[in-house]
């Protein structure tokens, strides 16, 4: 057996570990992939981890986003593999994860990590469902608020640098890596006023066609109406073009995003998944 990292050399024998939407993810800033192969090179396990305030001044985190092994003893080698490399070079405090299935949260128990049931950070929900509530009718939208097709790379960069810069980085911290292309142009939402963008709903379709609201955030005189306008802009483009068993993640890791759904989708709450940490 040998534990090794998950790149772009070998992402595809471990694709059938890791399912089309964390393959993406897999290559993305802040995130970082280890496995372990059998003597013939055939992929064995996989543990996949996202890096949390990784450029703050707050102690850095890590989130195990999948951990994949029929055998304890793979487990083992690949969490043995992130201590002594990630944990030790990236200068990870805690680790932890969410997982959905109680088998996986066993396995890290049994590898040093706490576990416990708690309610899902994340709101899941169908296109149809989100077509049924207040957010599903059919407002009429200005015409300054299009999708950002129109807009060129460079209006896209600037507005995204202006957001960062007012101290708004969305569900995703690594927001300024991403491309245009990698959010749906079709539905994602700007608001156009004076030859500048003072207002972005970035939304992600991951390659199994979940849809992820990554970045809400308008500034200016009218940035209240422009948020609500950029949402019912965003459904009602979604609503279109996609059928109605399409699934909808909403992160809400910060208590305004928890506020905003609970105002416009009250009486929903999070599954129940298993979470655990552990001191690093």
């Amino acid at each position: 057996m040998e534990v090794v990292e998950i790149s772009d050399e070998n992402l595809e024998g471990f694709g059938p570990l890791l399912g089309a939407d964390l393959s993406e993810d897999v290559k993305r800033a802040y995130f970082g992939g280890i496995g372990l192969v059998d003597e013939n090179g055939h992929p064995e396990g996989a543990l996949v981890y996202e890096l949390l305030n990784s450029e703050s001044e707050e102690d850095t985190k890590s989130r195990i986003c999948l951990i994949k092994s029929e055998k304890k003893e793979v487990g083992d080698a690949m969490l043995g593999y992130y201590c002594e490399n990630a944990v030790q070079e990236e200068e990870i405090a805690e680790s932890f994860y969410t997982m959905e299935r109680e088998t996986d949260a066993k396995t890290l128990e049994e590898l040093g990590f706490s576990m416990e049931k708690r309610e899902d950070e994340n709101l899941v929900l169908t296109l149809g469902e989100l077509g049924e509530s207040e957010l599903g009718k059919k407002y009429k939208i200005p015409d300054y608020v299009d999708n950002i097709e129109s807009l060129t790379i460079l209006q896209y960069r600037e507005a995204v640098k202006r957001i960062l810069f007012k101290g708004h980085t969305g569900n995703m911290e690594d927001i300024p890596y991403l491309p245009k292309t990698w959010f749906d142009n079709n539905i994602s939402a700007c608001v156009s006023s004076g030859g500048k963008i003072p207002g972005l709903f970035l939304i992600r379709r991951t390659p199994s066609g979940v849809l992820i609201p990554v970045l809400l955030f308008a500034y200016g005189p009218e940035f209240k109406k422009n948020l609500v306008y950029m949402i019912q802009y965003s459904v009602q483009q979604a609503l279109l073009l996609y059928p109605k068993d399409t699934k909808i993640k909403i992160p809400r890791k910060n208590p305004s995003t928890r506020a905003l759904t609970d105002k416009l989708l009250p009486n929903r709450a999070g599954a129940e998944i298993f979470y655990g940490e552990r001191k690093e």
